[in-house]
């Protein structure tokens, strides 16, 4: 799918609606959210069908655990390719932290009992990654919801490492290792509309299930090039990714004020503090915080010892920093 088809096949999984369980706040509302993004979809003209609902009883439920739920994706793919996979869950983490996210596979040094030889890293899931930035965005512009900010690699986007799974246990997350044989094709995302405590008032609000479909049109429309809407979105690296350029480069500080910190994160020391119309000789960038929307920072000095500063408060910015010349 190097270019995706302006109609896509699309399969929707009800997220904790299986006999493994999960958090009944959660399982009871995920049913119609994913049953309004398939209507959604196909109302689109793609042609999307949810994994519950899929075996002409329409009752909203699997009859097997999580790992036959991803089995189940497989074989289905495997009759008829899908283009994407979503699996809708509404997080329910203990610091309740508010947001829409879309979880991006990343299982490369993570345990499994399903084995993959190939790489499944965030970094080669490059399609993932620009259809989780995308549907993240239109489902916040759709409901209101915030853009997940925190423990996230973009806005909206996370790493399976950064989820209480992958991070807390060192496993896989079953929806992803079990789908990995068939990554060159499908693109498959966890979608967490928000948090069950901190986003209750709208996630219960009415028509929010409608607006989660809209959201998921929009972003796929988006990342298809289809619909101006919203931006097509911008791929940087992963968080912490460095290069030093191949001759220093002098920017100019266009804020009234920008300070240099000690890591590329507004929470670290402020080490410098530069002024509008400041010129400043520059040796690389890095991945780090995303301020408004802009992760990309330059480094001032030395790679281990300098600076760091927002290249969002400097004459060149984001994606052009990542055009100039690097060192090999």
């Amino acid at each position: 799918m190097t270019n995706p088809a302006r109609s896509l096949r699309i399969i929707v999984v009800q997220g904790h609606r299986n006999t493994s369980g999960g958090n009944p706040e959660e399982s009871k509302r995920t049913p119609a959210i994913a049953n309004a993004i398939t209507a959604a979809l196909n109302a689109a003209g793609h042609e999307a069908v949810c994994l519950q609902n899929s075996d002409g009883r329409a009752d909203d439920w699997f009859a097997g655990g999580l790992d036959a739920v991803a089995r189940r994706v497989v074989s289905l793919h495997r009759t008829k390719p899908f283009d994407l996979m979503l699996d809708i869950h509404i997080e329910g983490n203990a610091a309740h932290t508010p947001g829409v996210f879309a979880i991006v596979p990343d299982g490369d040094g993570l345990q499994t009992l399903t084995p993959y030889a190939g790489s499944d890293s965030a970094i080669s899931n490059h399609r993932d990654r620009m259809f989780a930035t995308a549907i993240a965005q239109g489902v916040s512009r759709a409901t209101g919801l915030k853009l997940r900010t925190s423990n996230v690699i973009a806005p909206g986007v996370m790493s399976e490492k950064q989820t209480g799974v992958g991070a807390d246990l060192g496993w896989r997350l079953a929806m992803f290792a079990y789908t990995a044989p068939v990554r060159d094709r499908l693109v498959r995302l966890v979608l967490e509309c928000g948090n069950i405590v901190a986003d209750r008032a709208t996630i219960d609000r009415a028509g929010f299930p409608e607006q989660v479909g809209r959201g998921v049109v929009l972003g796929i429309a988006a990342t298809l090039g289809l619909d101006t809407e919203l931006p097509v979105p911008v791929m940087f690296p992963p968080f912490g990714t460095s290069r030093t350029l191949q001759a220093t480069h002098p920017v100019k500080i266009t804020v009234p004020l920008l300070y240099a910190r000690k890591w590329a994160e507004t929470s670290q020391p402020v080490q410098a503090e530069l002024a509008a119309g400041s010129v400043v000789p520059v040796r690389g960038w890095v991945i780090g915080e995303a301020v408004a929307g802009n992760p990309v920072w330059w480094i001032v000095g030395e790679c281990d010892q300098g600076w760091r500063m927002w290249s969002g408060g400097t004459d060149v910015a984001g994606e052009a920093v990542l055009a100039l010349p690097v060192a090999s």
